[in-house]
């Protein structure tokens, strides 16, 4: 019987990591050739601007340079694109999936040093975390920042209880480099993450001498990196540059109007505990605990502070949580620095919860996690056959999905402890209908969020050749969803709002608008000139292609 124990040779395995990794990466991109491009636009066109214009060090959008990123993600998604030769749905998500599979072992790593069976708990919990599960498989750079400030605290950690010299040295300088990685990934807040969590675990164990030095080492590389930035953009685009870049890294995020209220962050906290949350309360109120709210909070606080690893998770946990917060610009996706060091908390609370017996109405728990699994199963084998034109991928994917939770349900059954059965089967649960949203959910909401089917469509019915003109379309907006798509470089592309613009361009050409900009497009375009190429959607929005024949606009 499978047993997760903290005896190496009974539950200990590099080949079950391995297995347990390559399970999780497969699940992310196996869809991804059956979906677009969505939401995540932008960061595509970036690296499809490298692939045809060749690296640069300044990101560019639509021929501009682009001030929000450093480079090192769209760099990851040229390389990837390469066997290709260009920017493909895949090849965009990669640096994202395996960033997410890099951060499951790392987080393995670091809960077992609590011990082996959190450290198993600690991966599981966290791949089956929906946000982390959907953001591994889309583009995202936020991802790839987690990645790299968790290695670098895990560096500094593991650094901190080595005794040998040439290994203190080599996580030293892994530490640096990863550093310099989160840095090149978002900017300075890939200084600043590390900092607060690993100069907040020195502070709360006060450990001043260390806390100095290790606060020198930060301002040495953080200054390095923000010195060589600076003067890299100065290079490329003069002052107007370097202050757009420091605008759009800093500054705005600080003093801009905020885009979710204070609070924002406390709801994705329960989205990032999902069940579990339920789970940890049931736990600590069970049998054998003590009942007031006191004496619970006693406990939790008892169980999270025990070992050093923990309050390095809390700090880094709490550390991060409160600079997105006091940013303006709040997005649920900022947060997922700090999904390991939640894991890893979730992790030892369920140990402990779990080894001094069941939970209260366990049995009854078991019976609705079941119900629930079969819903979701039951669901999504029949929301093909119902829903046909909603369904994007082979309906073989959908059998072996349908196959592999059952098998999966029936080895929880069968084959694991008593024990672990509930954590086993809230993890089937979870992986269940996050794996299901992503064959049946997330490609027929990337076509929508897409205008590849219509750029693909009127551009078909026209010389390549002729200017594509998008007239009232902000370029920041759905513009790049046209760009990213468009036989056109982006570069090329005319984004006009005003007749006089348009008068400017060469005819023939192609016009694509919004579709209620239709009676403002009739009241300007010269009559029996301008034929209708294609219709299509964006979400709810409507636009039109046109070709417009010689002549002058009114």
């Amino acid at each position: 019987m499978l047993n997760i124990s903290d005896n190496p040779e009974e539950g200990y395995s590099w080949l079950r990591l391995a297995a347990v990794l390559f399970i999780f990466l497969i699940a992310c991109i196996w869809a991804q050739p059956f979906r677009d491009i969505g939401p995540e636009t932008r960061n595509a066109l970036m690296a499809r601007e490298m692939i045809e214009g060749g690296i640069s060090l300044i990101p560019k959008a639509l021929g501009r340079p682009y001030p929000d990123y450093p480079p090192l993600y769209f760099w990851l998604e040229t390389l990837f694109s390469i066997p290709q030769g260009h920017i493909s749905t895949l090849s965009a998500v990669l640096p994202s999936a395996l960033s997410a599979v890099g951060i499951l072992a790392l987080t393995f790593f670091f809960g077992s040093t609590i011990s082996l069976r959190t450290g198993w708990f600690s991966v599981l919990i966290l791949a089956t975390i929906p946000k982390f599960w959907l953001e591994a498989g889309s583009v995202t750079i936020d991802m790839l920042l987690a990645f790299h400030t968790t290695a670098t605290i895990l560096c500094l950690y593991f650094k901190d209880h080595e005794h040998r010299f040439k290994y203190k040295i080599a996580y030293t300088a892994g530490a640096g480099l990863f550093l310099v990685f989160a840095f090149l990934t978002k900017g300075p807040i890939g200084i600043v993450l590390p900092a607060i969590s690993w100069g907040g675990y020195l502070l709360w164990e006060r450990r001043w001498k260390n806390f100095f030095s290790f606060t020198l080492f930060m301002a040495s590389v953080g200054l390095l990196c923000i010195a060589i930035e600076l003067f890299i953009v100065y290079s490329t685009g003069g002052r107007q540059l370097v202050d757009d870049v420091i605008k759009m890294q800093v500054t705005s995020r600080l003093t801009d109007k905020a885009n979710k209220p204070f609070y924002y962050y406390l709801k994705c906290m329960l989205e990032m505990g999902n069940i579990w949350w339920l789970v940890v309360i049931s736990g600590l109120t069970c049998s054998g605990a003590a009942k007031s709210e006191k004496s619970i909070f006693s406990r939790f606080y008892k169980i999270v502070t025990a070992h050093r690893a923990n309050r390095l998770a809390i700090v880094w946990f709490l550390g991060t949580l409160a600079i997105f917060t006091i940013a303006t610009s709040k997005h649920s996706r900022y947060l997922l620095p700090l999904y390991p060091a939640a894991a890893v908390v979730f992790a030892s609370l369920l140990e402990n919860i779990f080894k001094n017996g069941p939970i209260l109405y366990e049995n009854i728990w078991q019976n609705i996690i079941n119900v629930l699994t079969g819903i979701i199963l039951l669901a999504g084998l029949l929301f093909p056959f119902l829903y046909k034109q909603s369904v994007f991928v082979p309906l073989s994917f959908v059998f072996i999905w349908f196959a592999a939770g059952i098998a999966m349900w029936l080895y929880i059954k069968t084959r694991i402890k008593e024990k672990d059965r509930l954590i086993a089967l809230i993890l089937l649960f979870l992986m269940a209908g996050l794996s299901g949203a992503n064959l049946l959910v997330i490609p027929a909401f990337s076509r929508m969020a897409s205008g590849r089917a219509f750029v693909e469509a009127a551009e078909s019915k026209v010389d390549s050749k002729l200017p594509m003109v998008i007239y009232g379309i902000n370029p920041d907006g759905d513009g790049v969803k046209f760009a990213l798509y468009s036989k056109h470089k982006p570069s090329e592309l005319h984004f006009i709002n005003t007749a006089e613009e348009l008068n400017s361009i060469e005819k023939p050409c192609l016009l694509i608008s919004r579709l209620d900009n239709k009676t403002e497009l009739k009241s300007i375009l010269p009559e029996n000139n301008c034929d209708k190429m294609a219709e299509g959607k964006i979400y709810s929005k409507q636009f039109i292609a046109c070709l417009l024949d010689s002549g002058k606009v009114k």
